[in-house]
Order: C-alpha cells, then structure tokens, then sequence
C-alpha cells in the first residue's frame, strides 16, 4: 500500500478528527493521483484514505482502521442505512460526505430510486460497487450526477448517467401529509431538498385552514405545499421555469391550488410591499449566497435584504420563517441579519423555541464543522 506522510500540524489536525489533509502538511507521498493510501506521522499510522495531488484537499481520511475501500464503503452503507431508514422508512440521505464519514460522496434514496454524486477522485473507481451494494436495500435505480465545480477541482470529469436501471418517471415520496413529485434526472441537485424535511413539517404544525401564505424561494414547492395541504391560501416565488412546473404537479398531486408567481424574488416581494400585500406566513429559503469567505459581505447585505422585505409582508402576529443554507454564515451572524432586517422594517421578532437546522439524515460531524449549514428560525411579527 503506498503511503503519505504528514507534518506536525497535519497529524494534529487529523488526532483531533478532520479528515482533509491540505497539500501544505504533506511531507512526502509515494503515490499516484487517486491511491488508497497509509497516512504516516512519524512512525504512527494514523488513517487510511485517498491521495489526490491535484487537489487542495490531498488526502481524505475515511478509516482509522486497516481496511480496504470495500470494507469501508460496504460499512458506512450498511451502518447509516440502518439508523436512517429506522428514521424515514425508505427515503433519506443515505450519505452526507463528511458528515457520514465518506468525503466527497452524497447519496439520496428515494424509495426505490438514489442519486449518487462524488467530489472524491479515488472513489470515482468503486461507483459500479456502491451501486451494487445498494441493490441490496432494494434501490433499482441509480442516477449519478457528476457535474460542478468541485469535480473540476479533483481532476474529474462532468458526466451523468445511469449507473444501473432507468427509471423515467419521476418518483412521488410522502412527507409529512404531503406528497411530492422527485424528479431526480431533471431537479436541482438530487431531485428535492430533504434537508428541510423537519422544518416542513414543523410547518404544518402552524398553519391553519384560511390562512395566507407565501413561500418565495420555492424551489419545487416544499413548503408551500405543506401550507396548502393543511388549507392554506398559498402563493409561491420561484425564478426557475422547470421548478415551477413541479410546484404546480405537486399542487395537483396533493388535489390543491394555488398561486405561482416566476419572476426574481427581491423583485417580486418588493413589488408586493409597495402595494400593501401582507400574509399570515412568509417563507424565505433562497439558495446558498455563500460558498466562501470571499462571499460573506455580499451575502450578507443580501440575506439582510430579503428578509427586510420578508418582515414588511407578514401581517402583525404572523410568522416568518427565515433560513440560510450557506456555511460561512454563522448562526450568530443570521439571527443579527434577521434581528436588523427586522428593525430596519419596523418591525419586532420573536423567535419560536432555538434556530432550528438541517434534517438528522444530514449528519454533522464536529470536527468537520462545514458539514452544519443550514439555519432555520421560526418568528412572530409584530
């Protein structure tokens, strides 16, 4: 087995639980691009992982233990399928990067449908037997999406293609009282944002029949949908035209109406201030605005944007619901974007119990802190 030895400051990193080794804390590597590899201190092993030169990231650590890449992606499939699926039945994140101790591969099952994605050269040779492996938790059909930034940076190429089966039409999962259509080939990302799946739910909770609510940033409809099931009066704001063609198949999947406006979110809700419009419920889930610390300041004047015009929409009483997907963005940082939006629009907020956050299946591991992301709050306008 080749091996990479580190430096002092590497090996202090990976003691305490990372699992990146930066190309700074290499010592030496007598290996090639993509190897499963001995990562050495000294004469301490202290992981097994693969070796990408290539990449800023050059190791990537996924066992502390003498196994083989079998062994370990057979183990984290089997151990997160276990307690996921004890969770969500048969649909879940079955594996978060990071998070489930597998960097660079995200999988999303979808009842008998997955979506494989990998940011990890080294993994990029055991696609076929991940595949395999998950026929056997009754998965029949696999998509991979290997398109983005992040596999330019390892080397990789931008492909998508079935790695077995085919299913075309687009699966329908249950949520909570909703249903929803997942259309894994054509969808953003994987298909749907199962992160948000508690906060939905949580959703459902406050809305009652008769309500009025506006859900902007909506993607394929997720929380509107939720709103309209449980009786409510809902609008939606999403600039994608593919997106909001699945808002309104979910509407009528669920035997609901509703409003659907495509057009720029700040645009539209700026408009809706300058004709009065309030609403019982605002909901604010736009994309992630930063990938970096390059984008904080940006970001920020733009979250503080969006939710300034977000707390002019809710009637008195009513309920924002507020949320950032992007990791640079602190929770503190969020809730004083929220707390100053809210100020500037002359408004006072109340948040509804603590922040809340992405969805269990999405697991964060503590010393990998970008693996917590997301940001949720629910709050009472006055």
């Amino acid at each position: 087995m080749a091996t990479v030895e580190i430096n002092d400051r590497g090996a202090k990193e990976l003691k305490r639980g990372a699992l990146h080794v930066y190309a700074q804390n290499i010592v030496e590597a007598g290996a090639t691009a993509g190897d499963w590899v001995e990562i050495r201190h000294g004469g301490e092993t202290l992981g097994y992982g693969f070796y990408n030169p290539r990449s800023a990231i050059t190791v990537r650590l996924f066992t502390w233990n003498d196994e083989s890449p079998e062994e370990v992606l057979a183990k984290r499939l089997e151990d997160t399928a276990t307690w996921k699926g004890r969770i969500y039945g048969d649909t879940y994140r079955w594996i978060f990067a990071e998070g489930d101790l597998v960097p660079g591969l995200v999988i999303d099952r979808y009842r008998d449908v997955a979506v494989v994605k990998n940011q990890t050269l080294g993994l990029e040779k055991y696609l076929e037997f991940i595949a395999e492996e998950m026929q056997e938790y009754g998965v029949d059909h696999i998509y991979f999406k290997g398109k983005g930034a992040g596999r330019k940076r390892e080397g990789l190429p931008q492909v998508e293609r079935w790695l077995i089966g085919g299913k075309k039409a687009p699966t329908i999962i249950k949520e909570g009282n909703a249903k929803f259509y997942v259309d894994v080939v054509g969808g953003q990302k994987t298909g749907f944002y199962l992160d948000q799946r508690e906060n939905r739910i949580e959703l459902e909770r406050l809305v009652e029949s008769g309500m009025s609510v506006l859900d902007v940033f909506a993607s394929t409809g997720g929380f509107g949908v939720h709103a309209a099931v449980r009786g409510a009066k809902t609008t939606f704001v999403e600039l994608g035209k593919t997106a909001s063609k699945m808002i309104r198949k979910n509407l009528r999947l669920n035997k609901k109406g509703g409003k659907i406006i495509t057009g720029d979110a700040i645009d539209v809700m700026d408009k809706m201030v300058k004709r009065g419009e309030q609403y019982d419920v605002v909901i604010l889930d736009p994309p992630a605005l930063a990938k970096g610390k390059a984008d904080i300041n940006r970001a920020k004047k733009m979250y503080f944007r969006i939710n300034e015009l977000g707390a002019k929409l809710v009637n008195t009483g009513g309920i924002l619901v507020s949320c950032s997907c992007s990791h640079p963005i602190t929770p503190r940082d969020f809730l004083g974007i929220v707390r100053g939006a809210a100020e500037k629009a002359e408004r006072r907020v109340q948040m509804l119990g603590a922040l809340r956050g992405q969805a269990p299946d999405h697991t964060v591991y503590l010393p990998q802190p970008e693996t917590q992301y997301l940001k949720c709050g629910f709050f009472r306008v006055e």
